[in-house]
């Protein structure tokens, strides 16, 4: 009788063991079955609604022209790439008045700004994530007395 004994107990022993054991990526505790947990009738099942998809954006492009000989101008903004924004501007510097319009500034999802010095000729341009901060840049680099004469946001535009 000793070895049926023994047997029994051995049997005794690794049972909880056994039974407590789920294959990989499943948790045993609290689960008897070995449910896997994206089962319904798992403790660990949570129905979790699917996420939203992520937001989409469109890049927005603004651009100056100036025509340094005569000051004639023209800008645009919210212009849906470089090559749209740079040539609108450039045909407002036009119909403005220039006959010699050069882009001197253009930017994408930022606001622009545009300093001058009072008393005319020298100017200064900047872009950045606000306009206070390109304010600020196009001031810097204008020095003196500066002003600002232009600021303007062209920023992304969610689609989807």
């Amino acid at each position: 009788m000793k070895p049926f004994h023994i047997l029994i107990a051995l049997v005794a022993m690794y049972a909880p063991v056994a039974w407590s054991q789920c294959a990989p990526g499943i948790p045993s505790a609290g689960n008897p079955g070995c449910i896997p947990p994206d089962q319904g009738n798992s403790p660990y099942y949570q129905d979790a609604a699917p996420s939203a998809p992520q937001p989409v954006w469109a890049d927005r492009w603004g651009a100056v022209a100036v025509d340094l000989g005569t000051g004639q101008s023209g800008a645009t903004s919210d212009q849906g790439s470089e090559s749209q924004a740079k040539n609108e501007a450039l045909s407002t510097c036009e119909r403005n008045g220039g006959t010699k319009c050069e882009i001197v500034l253009w930017y994408f999802n930022q606001c622009a700004a545009i300093a001058e010095k009072p008393e005319g000729g020298g100017f200064s341009n900047a872009h950045a994530d606000t306009v206070e901060r390109a304010e600020q840049l196009a001031l810097q680099a204008c020095g003196g007395s500066c002003k600002v004469i232009y600021t303007k946001c062209s920023l992304p535009v969610r689609v989807r």
